[in-house]
């Protein structure tokens, strides 16, 4: 037994593993931008979190502590002041429907 902990192929398997855990955490933590125009954005907060939708996809807008975020507030605002603009927006996770999971904003910038 011991000499299977050993073995090439056992070291293959768990490289593998350890690959797809950090393709799956850089997926979700790393922030991209997408560029689209926001059609809709209010200063209320649904199930305490704020909403924005766009031409393509609706996004949360929340305060998250692991990112030092804490200007949600701002953001929000930005979005309804940017509402029918061509906007960048700088947002980070996974769209999963079926959980009613969002992409969080991290930033808005108007394109010019």
């Amino acid at each position: 037994m011991a000499r299977f902990f050993t073995s090439f192929k056992f070291r293959a398997v768990l490289f593998f593993i350890a690959v797809c855990v950090l393709a799956l955490l850089y997926s979700y933590f790393i922030a991209d931008t997408i560029q689209t125009r926001i059609t809709d954005a209010q200063m209320t907060k649904v199930d305490g979190k704020f909403m924005i939708a766009t031409e393509d996809r609706p996004f949360i807008n929340e305060d998250v502590w692991y990112r030092l975020k804490f200007d949600s507030g701002t953001i929000q605002n930005d979005a309804i002041r940017l509402k029918g603009k061509p906007v960048k927006i700088k947002k980070y996770g996974w769209r999963i429907p079926m959980l009613s999971q969002y992409e969080n904003v991290v930033s808005i910038k108007e394109v010019k």
